[in-house]
Order: C-alpha cells, then structure tokens, then sequence
C-alpha cells in the first residue's frame, strides 16, 4: 500500500448482506426465461438502504405509473444530497463463486383474461394514444408463461459505502428486487484504507457510469447502467477488513476506485478528491427507494 500526500482517503463501511427470500432482477432475458444475475446494482442497493433524500417529505415513494410516466426514475435528482456529502454506495459482489439460484416456473395473468368484457388495466391508463392502449389491451388478454432464475435464500454480498452519512444503522433489514425479499445488512468501519499503485485492476463490479479514468475489462450489461465485473483504475484504494462470513479472523483485501461519485463520468468530470471525508450529514433524511 501507498500514500499520496496531500489528499484525504475517505471514510469506508463494508457491508456484509444476507438474502431472507429469493432475490429477482430482470437482469437478462432469454425467450421465455428471465435471468437475475448475482451481482446488486448500487443504484438499486441506495434505494433499498434508504439513502436517497426526496424534497417532497415522503417515506419511500414508489414510481408507480400513476405518480411518474412509465416508472421513470430520476438518478440526479435523488442522488443530489449524496454526490454533496461524498456519500457513494458500490454495487454487491457475491461473497461465495457461485451463489445459490434456482428456476422457478411462472404464469403472471390470472383468469382474468378469460372475460372478454374487462376493463381497460390501470397500468396502461397512461397511454395517450388509444389505438395503442387498445392494441396492448388486446395483446394483454392472453396468458403470460415463462421461467424466472431467481438468487435463493442465503446467498451473501459483500459492498462498501463511502463516506456514509450519521446516523447509519449497522444492523439493520431491507428490501431488495421486484419481489421485495428480505435480506439483512451488517455494516462495519475498514479498519485499513491506503492508496494503492496506479493502474491496478479491481474484480469488485464498478458502475462504468460512476468512475472516471478506468479501463473496463469484463462488462456486465445491466439497466440502468452498465457494471464492470473487473477493471483498471488509474487511481485506486487498497481496502483490508475482516470476513465477516470467517469466524477464524480471515482478511478480505480489495482494490476500488479512489473517488467514484454518482454519473461522474457521463458528466465527463474529472476525479475530485473528498475534502468532505468526515462523512457527516444532516441526519433530516427521508427515505428514497
């Protein structure tokens, strides 16, 4: 490990995470089988720690057709707080090669398909144009089939929080995927964080989107950004903490980016450094997810 003068390290969490239920993300989609890869976008895991500040004053909207067209979420916007304070949250690695899944069979429409007199769905009301809400009522009738690959109960992550704000439980429950499975989170502070040699590669996932100067070298296409499963970094941390899944005191040693910060690199911005590394904030936070 190195150092390099005149520029602070921020203040590092590990979090270890555990899956109470089966954990599905339409991450891929084959025909009529729909996978969830085992890795946990950051954007999705900020929601689900219930960081993101809404100016509105309300406890974790959803966005429901009704309340924003098409379910569009708003990244800048919520993340605004967080890119203030230095607050960034990096997406979860399975702690085990090869986390426990399983295919489950499905048939989403019930039978009430089979009355041809129902109403128009709620959630194509949105549709300006009634030649297309009527095509995709029509399209509607007809029974949906398939298979979902699902991450099953027990499967453990491991992610890392920079510069968290006060106030942070270190034990807590979330909820995570389409299905909202339970997952318990642990959080604990790095005992050691050092600036590592330039041009090191990291095989902890980095939001493409969210880092600068790196060299993508395994790219995972996900929604709603991209996540690089190993990459070069051009300035990087050497990261050393206990497993917390190994009651024999084993160490984890990791490198991740210096300075990542939400759409950095879509903004074209250069690598700031975090001056902010107190990671202290307003504890007057409501919940986003």
């Amino acid at each position: 490990m190195s150092t390099m003068k005149g520029e602070a390290l921020p203040v590092l969490l590990y979090g270890a995470l555990e899956l109470h239920g089966d954990l599905f993300f339409a991450s891929l989609e084959f025909h009529d089988l729909v996978e969830t890869l085992p890795v946990i976008h950051n954007y999705a895991l900020t929601y689900a720690l219930d960081l993101c500040t809404q100016d509105t004053g309300r406890i974790t909207p959803l966005y429901w057709a009704t309340e924003r067209r098409k379910q569009q979420p708003r990244y800048r916007d919520d993340f605004a707080e967080l890119i203030q304070m230095g607050t960034y949250v990096t997406p979860a690695r399975p702690a085990d090669s090869l986390p426990p899944t399983v295919i489950r069979q499905y048939a989403a429409r019930i039978d009430e398909y089979l009355h041809p007199q129902r109403k128009v769905d709620d959630v194509l009301s949105w549709e300006p144009n009634p030649r297309k809400r009527r095509a995709n009522t029509l399209a509607s009738v007809f029974p949906l089939h398939g298979y979902l690959k699902v991450v099953t109960v027990g499967a453990r992550f491991l992610f890392y929080i920079y510069n968290p704000p006060a106030g942070l439980p270190s034990k807590r429950y979330i909820r995570l995927g389409k299905f909202n499975a339970k997952a318990s989170v642990t959080l604990a502070r790095c005992p050691e964080v050092a600036f590592a040699e330039p041009g090191q590669v990291t095989t902890h996932p980095v939001n493409a989107a969210d880092v600068a100067g790196m060299l993508p070298l395994n790219v995972l296409t996900m929604r709603p950004t991209p996540l690089a499963m190993a990459a070069r970094l051009e300035q990087a941390l050497a990261v050393a903490h206990p497993d917390p899944w190994d009651a024999a005191g084993r160490h984890i040693v990791t490198l991740l980016p210096y300075s990542p910060e939400y759409g950095l690199a879509g903004r074209g911005a250069t690598h700031a450094a975090h001056t902010r590394g107190s990671g202290r904030a307003s504890s007057e936070r409501h919940a986003r997810r």
